[in-house]
């Protein structure tokens, strides 16, 4: 009834939870793969106060949905509406519904309402699915003008099978002999409060165009959608493409799921540091720290060994760089989102890694990815460090970051683990070292008033970790108004910081 992924570098991210016969490489707005059910849930975890919407404030029976008969033309979320179309006489439906159903098995029409991941995002019960019909675009309208951060998304059930295995009104993705190149593709346009076009993003749910067929996927998994490139939107427009076209447009049903929407609320983003063209900050003036936006980044710096631990800054954009000449780089060979200034973080061996939030409050999140150091070292091995996988490529080698929260009492609030390497899946085609600026969920943490950061790693030696403990990070996400900040006159945690001339404070 109704019916481009980039790779920069050698190693490429895959797809989260792609099922064993469906592998995947990751578009570049996609979360990395998580293979542990623990670890995803962590990093897909959302939260109440974090989001826009969660749509958990709507209420279903069980294994149910709503699809608009009521005629009330939508539903609101949270702070957002999602539109909805119905026409009784047909008993059709177009835009957005709203559904709790698990039953991942069902194909054709029965699976219309089904997400494929089985749940909502972060294992939550509800989630929209949306329609794509052929008058106006499903929309979400927001209450008020605002940046999102981004949102999460997934295959129904019905376009997901469809897709898997072909039906009498639409192909099997990659044809009988896999190599047709196939795609199915989700575009987001961002619209002012004068319904102008502030700019759009492209998501690949399925994608079969890589020349190498290990890397073709159709998504099974929540993945997160950076929308930050959109500016201030009032609304949300979503609209659907595929390869698999015939007499009437396209073949591929016109289905997608949607949860959790992200509050674009900055607290850091470095853009308001000063540095000279491909050049970094240490911690040599010795400051012990720097400020940007809302947060204070510890830096512990020795002026007898010229070494440094816990954080400095970059704009260096040489990704080409191994070993120590790759400290201060990035990966991406940019900031997030294409930005300038990043934090790069060295985990020493005395106290870790710490950010200090002027105002304790709940984070939505933030960007992460690997040195070009680390990357470099895990990709090609070194005198110090081993070649992740080995020489066959078969050794279950990892690197993780923990994120530790905690209160303003210095009390923990809880943890995140986040796979920057992971070569332990079975199917060596999922194996990943992050090139890419990657999006790490921290509503989990609740309220915090300091972050602290931990590295571990496969490869140890006599001494320790042997993988150079360096990551980069960017772009520090709060929650929403009203839920984010305690109100609090007590600075005296956040150290002092003097001005220089290459690091000017803003000031409040």
């Amino acid at each position: 009834m109704q019916s481009g992924a980039t790779h920069p570098h050698a190693r490429t991210t895959a797809l989260p939870h792609i099922r064993r016969h469906q592998t995947g490489s990751i578009p570049k707005t996609l979360v990395p793969p998580l293979r542990s059910a623990v670890i995803l849930a962590l990093i897909l975890a959302g939260a109440l106060s974090a989001a826009i919407s969660t749509l958990e404030d709507l209420a279903l029976g069980p294994e149910s949905h709503w699809n608009g008969s009521d005629g009330s033309g939508g539903y609101p979320s949270g702070d957002a509406f999602f539109t909805n179309d119905y026409d009784v006489e047909w008993d059709f439906w177009a835009g957005f519904a709203y559904s709790n159903r698990t039953d991942v098995e069902n194909t054709g029409t029965d699976g219309q309402y089904t997400a494929i991941a089985g749940s909502g995002q972060g294992g939550s019960a509800n989630y929209a699915v949306a329609f794509v019909g052929w008058e106006a675009p499903p929309t979400v309208e927001f209450a008020e003008p605002q940046g999102i951060g981004g949102l999460y998304v997934t295959n129904s059930s019905y376009a997901y099978f469809d897709m898997l295995q072909g039906s009498p009104f639409s192909k099997k993705f990659g044809g009988e002999t896999g190599d047709e190149e196939d795609w199915f593709k989700l575009t987001i346009t961002g619209l002012n409060v004068d319904d102008e076009v502030t700019g759009t993003v492209e998501f690949y749910l399925a994608d079969f165009r890589d020349a190498d067929s290990s890397q073709d996927y159709i998504l099974d998994a929540w993945a997160f959608i950076d929308l930050a490139s959109l500016g201030v939107v009032k609304s949300l427009q979503f609209s659907l493409d595929s390869s698999d076209q015939g007499a009437f447009g396209m073949n591929t049903p016109a289905y997608f799921c949607l949860d959790t929407i992200v509050p674009w609320r900055e607290v850091a983003t470095f853009e308001d540091l000063t540095l000279t063209p491909e050049s970094h900050w240490n911690g040599s003036d010795g400051s012990g720290g720097y400020l940007s936006g809302d947060a204070f980044f510890a830096n512990d710096y020795n002026a007898d060994w010229d070494f440094w631990t816990g954080f400095a800054y970059s704009n260096e954009t040489n990704i080409d760089k191994a070993g120590m000449d790759g400290q201060y780089t990035a990966i991406p060979g940019s900031g997030q989102n294409d930005s300038t200034n990043y934090a790069v973080a060295f985990v020493g061996w005395e106290a870790p890694p710490a950010i200090i939030i002027t105002k304790p409050k709940g984070l939505s999140g933030l960007y992460v990815t690997n040195s070009s150091y680390a990357y470099n070292d895990m990709l090609q091995g070194s005198a110090l460090s081993k070649k992740f996988g080995g020489e066959t490529g078969d050794e279950e080698d990892w690197f993780k970051l923990t994120i530790t929260g905690l209160d303003a009492d210095d009390e923990s609030t809880g943890t995140v683990e986040f796979y920057l390497a992971d070569f332990r899946a079975a199917d060596s085609s999922q194996d990943y070292i992050l090139d890419k600026w990657a999006f790490v969920d921290l509503a989990s943490l609740g309220v915090v008033s300091t972050l602290q950061f931990s590295l571990d790693s496969s490869d140890q030696g006599a001494f320790g970790m042997n993988t150079p403990a360096y990551f980069c990070l960017d772009t520090i996400l709060g929650a929403a108004d009203g839920v984010s900040d305690i109100e609090s006159e007590d600075t005296e945690s956040v150290p002092a910081v003097e001005e220089t001339p290459d690091r000017p404070l803003e000031q409040e």
